[in-house]
């Protein structure tokens, strides 16, 4: 707990909103799809889904919206979720969005999309193969980024490899682009 009461401290230090932005995509991706204010149908249910859910950790509402907004914003279709033991995310993903969601590692497939959570993921979960799944325009999404030391480092990592561009701490989740036409940089954002 204390640990993350210091990651929280120097994450709020650092984090800025769209103002300290000066990537055209990152300054969309925070002004219209972080910050979108726009009320939509799907919000009804994931609250429901929220509420109902006997997941121990559970996504909070802000975040969900966010995680069902992303989709359709970024235009994806092929989304893989992996090392995940709950149904909860692939539903708020889904709803409203015409996406197909994978569970497991598909051989033929490269995903607009990955999302993993580093405290469901296996210690021997190879990171690399995911780099092997996506192409330019893909996102590789993160929770739980600050939860621990080893999440902490395993975050660092990827930030750090050759094949991450753009990436995003927003704290509770962290956001990586492989976009080669832009420099690589990395942003801390609040959400």
């Amino acid at each position: 707990m204390l640990f993350r009461i210091k990651e929280y401290l120097k994450f709020i230090s650092k984090a800025t909103n769209q103002h300290g932005v000066h990537s055209p995509f990152v300054y969309d991706l925070v002004t219209k799809c972080f910050y979108n204010k726009e009320k939509r149908a799907s919000y009804k249910l994931i609250k429901s889904l929220i509420k109902k859910s006997k997941d121990k950790k559970k996504i909070n509402y802000k975040t969900a919206k966010l995680l069902n907004r992303l989709p359709s914003f970024l235009h994806y279709k092929k989304i893989g979720i992996f090392e995940y033991s709950s149904n909860l995310v692939i539903e708020i993903i889904s709803i409203e969005n015409q996406v197909s969601v994978d569970t497991s590692i598909q051989t033929e497939t490269n995903y607009d999309m990955i999302y993993l959570d580093l405290d469901m993921m296996e210690p021997k979960f190879d990171i690399e193969s995911l780099f092997s799944k996506i192409h330019n325009d893909s996102l590789l999404l993160i929770k739980s980024i600050h939860q621990s030391e080893n999440n902490l480092f395993v975050w660092k990592s990827i930030q750090n490899h050759q094949a991450a561009g753009v990436t995003l701490d927003t704290f509770v989740l962290g956001f990586v682009f492989f976009r080669k036409e832009q420099a690589k940089e990395h942003f801390v954002i609040r959400l």
